[in-house]
């Protein structure tokens, strides 16, 4: 039985406009009356469009006319050869090559893509942050510019725009993420790769500090808020967090009545719970008398069945977007009030969240327990390796150097 007719067009998708007025263009796969479009990377305003369409195109609109001729005529012949067709099929085997790597644009809107069908919003937001500095320092970027000489001068253009040596390095660990999966795929060479021995060394910040001493430790203890305030829920949040391994807003939002197994807080890491899914790690927090105050003093009391969230950050029925932004506004409002307690406190680095990771990992290296306890919260060099030697910690152990981090109680 012959096989009907697949058709394929790129198209502006028009009903999708963005703030400039610009539209993406759009892969049309048409299929026994069915439709699917994909990103091809492109965009372009009404007018760009006409010109595409036409003799008249010259130099960028050139090139983008010649891209997505090309990306029809190679999907078309995937489409042909794929007996009998499905959409399914058509993804698996065209999306790899052809339109994935027509372009810098185009490899990290599939990578973009597949964060966020991963629930990884962050991670999408800081891949699209860094494109988008790409962009903004030379255009419309083939993978053939990305070259030894162009990161030194990309690195060199961020500087000069204010930019930290850390912001740099970030943005150009997403596009090796991205060249890594083109070089795995062949479609650059091991030698246009620009990473490796004698060639571009992505550039590290440097070690600032981001711990804090036990006396600073007991200011904030000691900080008198407001019964009620938002700075009060701040500080005491950020206190559970020190408390409780450095364990982040995410974390925090996530915990279930479920996780309060007797004396301990058992859970796994938002952040690496997706990866570690097949040897899922489960980290050990100690209660104490001030962690379960806190935790009754802010607990969501209307809701405490087995599997409700312990706190109201985030709802049962929040979608992964929904619960990325309820946490990252938690996360903002608790630093906007901390920042404000350790300018008034005078501490030289800047107070938030993050800083209670660190202060919680460096008190108890320096009370004398071993590297791997404290590093483990931070997840340094290998999560799943300190994780794993943080299991094997007694409780008994555990609570001894549990004490290190609230010494001016037990007076």
């Amino acid at each position: 039985m012959k096989q009907s007719k697949v058709n394929v067009m790129v198209l502006p998708d028009t009903n999708r406009a963005k703030k400039d007025h610009r539209v993406a263009l759009k892969l049309r796969i048409t299929y026994k009356g069915k439709r699917k479009y994909y990103s091809t990377g492109y965009d372009a305003s009404k007018e760009e469009w006409i010109t595409v369409n036409s003799a008249e195109a010259k130099a960028r609109l050139r090139r983008i006319k010649n891209a997505i001729t090309e990306i029809e005529i190679n999907a078309q012949k995937c489409c042909d050869n794929i007996i009998p067709f499905s959409f399914k099929q058509f993804e698996y085997v065209f999306f790899d090559q052809s339109i994935i790597f027509a372009d810098l644009k185009s490899a990290y809107a599939a990578y973009i893509e597949q964060l966020k069908k991963n629930e990884q919003y962050s991670s999408a937001v800081g891949y699209q942050t860094a494109l988008n500095n790409f962009e903004k320092f030379r255009p419309n970027l083939k993978l053939d510019d990305i070259n030894i000489e162009f990161l030194e001068n990309f690195e060199r253009w961020m500087l000069v725009r204010g930019k930290s040596i850390t912001t740099v390095g970030i943005h150009i660990r997403t596009l090796r993420a991205v060249l890594n999966i083109a070089k795995d795929n062949g479609v650059i060479t091991p030698q246009a790769y620009p990473f490796g021995r004698r060639k571009y060394v992505i550039p590290t910040g440097k070690n600032t500090k981001r711990a804090l001493d036990i006396y600073q430790i007991k200011q904030i203890f000691d900080y008198p808020t407001i019964p009620g305030t938002t700075m009060e829920k701040s500080k005491d949040f950020w206190i559970l967090s020190y408390l409780c391994n450095g364990m982040n807003m995410a974390d925090i939002a996530h915990l279930r009545w479920g996780d309060l197994q007797g004396e301990i807080i058992s859970f796994e890491r938002q952040k690496t719970k997706r990866s570690l899914r097949g040897n899922p790690v489960k980290i050990i927090v100690l209660r104490n008398k001030m962690v379960n105050s806190l935790i009754d003093k802010w607990c969501n009391k209307k809701l405490t069945n087995h599997n409700a969230f312990i706190f109201d950050i985030i709802d049962e029925n929040d979608g992964a977007e929904a619960i990325r932004k309820k946490v990252n506004q938690f996360t903002q409002v608790t630093n906007k009030w901390m920042k404000e307690m350790g300018t008034e406190l005078k501490f030289s680095l800047t107070l938030t969240t993050y800083v209670a990771r660190h202060s919680f990992a460096t008190i108890l290296l320096r009370s004398g327990a071993p590297i791997t306890f404290a590093s483990q919260s931070l997840g340094h060099s290998s999560i799943l390796t300190t994780q794993k030697y943080f299991a094997g910690f007694d409780l008994a152990a555990q609570a001894e150097y549990m004490k290190a981090l609230t010494p001016f109680l037990r007076k």
